[in-house]
C-alpha cells in the first residue's frame, strides 16, 4: 500500500504540471492558427477568411478535426500553414484531453484511497470507526450536516452521504486534509482494537491535544473507555466527554425500574416520533429577562424547552421566575421545523 500511495502522489504532481503545459500549448496553437491564417488569407478575395472571428472558427474546426469545410483556404501559403496548424493542433489537443482524463482517473483513485483533501465548511469530522459508525453518520447527515470520516480504513457505508479521509487524528496533516480548519465539530471515538483502556484513552486524549493546538476554537467531543481519565481529557481541551457504556448502563437501570423513561429517551434521541432535540444559541435580547417570557415566545408549534446550558453547567427547565443567564438552550421540536 505504501508503494501505491507513493506512486500516486508522484503521479498527481506530474499530471498537474502536465495539464497546465498542454493547456498552454493548445491555446498557443489556436492563437497562432487564428492570427497567421487571417494575415495570410485576408488579402485573397476568394478566401473564406476575412476576419479574425472567421479565422478562429476555421482554426477550431481544424484542431478539433470537425472540418465543416464552410471556410476555404485557397492560397498556397495558407495551405502550407494549415498543415502546421493541423499537426500541432491535433497533437496538443490530444495530449490536453488525455491529461484531463488522467487527472479525473487519478482523482477517483485518490478518493477511494482517502487521499483527497476535503474542501467543506461547517462539517463534522468523526475520528476512528466502530460498529456504531453507521448509526452515528445516519443521524448526523439526516439533520443536515456533512460528515467526514478520518480513519485508517473506509467503513464503506453504502447508501449514506459521507467522505472518507485515510489517516489518524493524532497527525496534524491528516486532520487538515479532513478539513479541520473549516469544520464545525470533531468527534473522537475510542479507537477500536487500540489496546487496553488506558492506551485507548491516552491516544484519544493526545488526539484532542493535537486538534486543540491546530484549531484552538474547535468543538471537540471525545469518547473515553474509563471515567478515571475524565479530568485528563478536560485538561487536554475536550468540550464534551462521553464515557463509553455509561449511557447504556443508565438505560438498562431505567429499563428495570422505570421502563417508560428509558423508552422516552430512546425515542427522543432517535427521533422516531418525528421530534428531535436541538441545542440553539440564546438570543441576547432574552438575557436577564425571565424564563417565563422565553418559554412564551419560544414554545410554539410543538417546541418544548428542556434545559439551558452555560459551559459545563446544565439547568433543567428553570422556574418561570428565574432569569435567563445561559448561552444556549436545549429544545425538543418537530423535525419538520
Amino acid at each position: 500500500m505504501f508503494n501505491v500511495l507513493f506512486v500516486l502522489k508522484r503521479l498527481k504532481v506530474k499530471l498537474k504540471s502536465g495539464t497546465l503545459k498542454t493547456a498552454i500549448v493548445a491555446a498557443g496553437v489556436v492563437l497562432y492558427g487564428t492570427v497567421s491564417e487571417y494575415y495570410i488569407e485576408n488579402g485573397i478575395p476568394s478566401s473564406g477568411i476575412h476576419s479574425l472571428f472567421r479565422s478562429l472558427w476555421w482554426t477550431m474546426q481544424t484542431v478539433t478535426t470537425v472540418g465543416y469545410g464552410d471556410t476555404k483556404i485557397v492560397g498556397a501559403a495558407g495551405m502550407l500553414n494549415a498543415y502546421v496548424v493541423m499537426l500541432a493542433g491535433i497533437g496538443s489537443l490530444g495530449f490536453f484531453l488525455a491529461s484531463i482524463t488522467a487527472n479525473m482517473m487519478d482523482f477517483r483513485l485518490a478518493s477511494k484511497l482517502g487521499e483527497v483533501r476535503i474542501k467543506m465548511k461547517n462539517h463534522v469530522i468523526i475520528c476512528n470507526v466502530d460498529e456504531r459508525i453507521r448509526d452515528i453518520v445516519k443521524e448526523i447527515t439526516e439533520n443536515g450536516m456533512d460528515v467526514i470520516i478520518l480513519s485508517t480504513e473506509d467503513p464503506k457505508l453504502e447508501g449514506l452521504p459521507y467522505s472518507f479521509v485515510k489517516g489518524s487524528p493524532t497527525e496534524e496533516g491528516d486532520l487538515v486534509k479532513a478539513g479541520l480548519l473549516t469544520s464545525s465539530k470533531i468527534v473522537v471515538l475510542a479507537q477500536k482494537g487500540g489496546g487496553d483502556e488506558l492506551a485507548v484513552d491516552a491516544k484519544s486524549i493526545f488526539a484532542t491535544m493535537v486538534i486543540r493546538k491546530k484549531k484552538p476554537d474547535s468543538y471537540i467531543i471525545i469518547e473515553l473507555m474509563d471515567s478515571e481519565n475524565y479530568d485528563h481529557a478536560k485538561m487536554a481541551g475536550a468540550d464534551e466527554i462521553i464515557v463509553k457504556g455509561s449511557m447504556s448502563s443508565l438505560m438498562i437501570y431505567n429499563s428495570v425500574f422505570a421502563p417508560g423513561v428509558a423508552k422516552l429517551f430512546s425515542k427522543l434521541l432517535t427521533g422516531d416520533d418525528g421530534y428531535r432535540i436541538q441545542e440553539l444559541v440564546v438570543d441576547r435580547k432574552y438575557f436577564n429577562g425571565t424564563c417565563e417570557t422565553f418559554y412564551r415566545e419560544n414554545e410554539k408549534g410543538g417546541s418544548v424547552v428542556l434545559a439551558f446550558r452555560k459551559g459545563d453547567e446544565i439547568k433543567i427547565r428553570p422556574l418561570p421566575s428565574d432569569l435567563v443567564i445561559w448561552d444556549s438552550v436545549i429544545v425538543m421540536e418537530p423535525r419538520n421545523r
